[in-house]
């Protein structure tokens, strides 16, 4: 083995590189992007979480040692947390704040609650969940938990006391207990099922663009763009046409993403599983556009996977995949309404983990139309000018 053989090559290999600034400048800007996206995120706080309170009860009063009202106890607590935000409801508004996103929790007290817990010794807790969010109900419901315990700790010295945990059989009884009712989900839905239809948006969208970019750009560095150029076909004729021959095969490869996670990693849903087919296919539709675009701007298929931080991972990031865009710093949230992620990953939530129809979710499914024209109009520009 020559070594001076082998540093030759190493010379050659490192100023192709240094000639195309493209691929420096990827190399160098793009980590330190993603690195500062995810710093702002990671160290943002989290919105507080809006919980909705029902407050009917009368309390209990007495000779020695006056008024005593539960109730507004446990509500106090629960408005002095930073990590909740108490919004007052009437039993009509329950579900329809529930469903509209205005409260993610409602709490109701019944009237003869501090009643029931003197002559019973023990709290019971009526919790309406949404549910859409297993992460955020456990989250709820141990804050309702301990604001619970807290207070009925300050009623140590107002003589009505706090019963200590009992044991029965090896296990111990608080004097809280939480009755949980959900308007989506229940019980059996785990975070795995909470975080599945952001799962199959991204691999759906990661594949597609990859299969898109690669070929599209294959096909110019082939000199086939050359040649259809010269053909009576439009440019947004051709841009359609690589949309749709691309497209079948991105539409096999999302249908065995979702036929795959659903069945052999049984997650739940509660949708129709066509409808959630359709919506991966909008998105599909997305990446290939998205990858067709990016295409132009790539000489390489090195360049190409270098396209992937800049355009997958931004959509992972703000796209409401992992962090809701509520608990986004200001200055990024506007990001997330232009990513497409963003709308599939709503439209996945609300038929997989709510049951919404299409009429429920058509706004979204309207918006990656869109987003798929302004894409399929951008391609053809930047063809004109590629083959000009």
């Amino acid at each position: 083995m020559s070594l001076r053989r082998v540093l030759t090559i190493t010379r050659r290999v490192m100023r192709q590189i240094l000639r195309d600034r493209r691929t420096v400048a990827l190399l160098v800007f793009a980590p330190m992007l993603m690195l500062t996206l995810g710093a702002i995120l990671f160290r943002s706080d989290p919105a507080p979480i809006p919980l909705g309170m029902l407050n009917e009860d009368q309390g209990l009063t007495s000779p020695v040692i006056g008024t005593i009202d539960l109730g507004q106890r446990i509500t106090d607590e629960l408005a002095a947390s930073d990590a909740l935000i108490v919004v007052v409801l009437s039993h009509d508004e329950v579900d329809d704040r529930l469903r509209d996103g205005t409260v993610e929790a409602a709490l109701y007290f019944p009237e003869d609650f501090t009643t029931y817990f003197v002559e019973n010794r023990k709290a019971v807790l009526d919790l309406r969940l949404e549910g859409s969010n297993p992460t955020r109900s456990i989250t709820i419901t141990a804050h309702v938990t301990q604001a619970a315990m807290r207070s009925l700790a300050s009623l140590v010295g107002t003589g009505f006391g706090i019963p200590g945990p009992q044991v029965t059989e090896g296990e111990t009884a608080l004097p809280v207990s939480v009755e949980t009712t959900y308007l989506y989900g229940g019980e059996e839905f785990d975070t795995m099922d909470f975080i599945a239809p952001v799962y199959i948006a991204i691999l759906s969208m990661f594949f597609v663009f990859l299969l898109a970019c690669v070929a599209f750009l294959r096909e110019r560095s082939q000199g086939t763009m050359e040649r259809l150029a010269a053909t009576p076909a439009t440019r947004i004729e051709i841009v359609l046409g690589y949309m749709l021959g691309l497209g079948l095969f991105a539409l096999i490869q999302v249908a065995v993403i979702l036929f795959f996670t659903v069945w052999v990693l049984k997650i739940h849903y509660l949708g129709s599983l066509s409808l959630l087919l359709l919506v991966i296919a909008f998105l599909a539709i997305v990446g290939v556009n998205m990858g067709i675009l990016a295409s132009a701007f790539a000489r390489t298929e090195f360049q190409v996977i270098q396209f992937i931080p800049l355009v997958i991972i931004p959509q992972v990031l703000l796209g409401g995949t992992f962090w809701a865009v509520s608990d986004m710093p200001g200055y990024l949230q506007p990001f997330a309404y232009i990513m497409p992620i963003y709308y599939a990953n709503n439209a996945l939530r609300d038929v997989m983990l709510k049951g919404w129809g299409l009429a429920d979710i058509w706004p979204n499914l309207a918006i990656l139309v869109g987003i798929t024209g302004v894409l399929i109009i951008l391609s053809s520009l930047m063809m004109r000018r590629e083959v000009a």
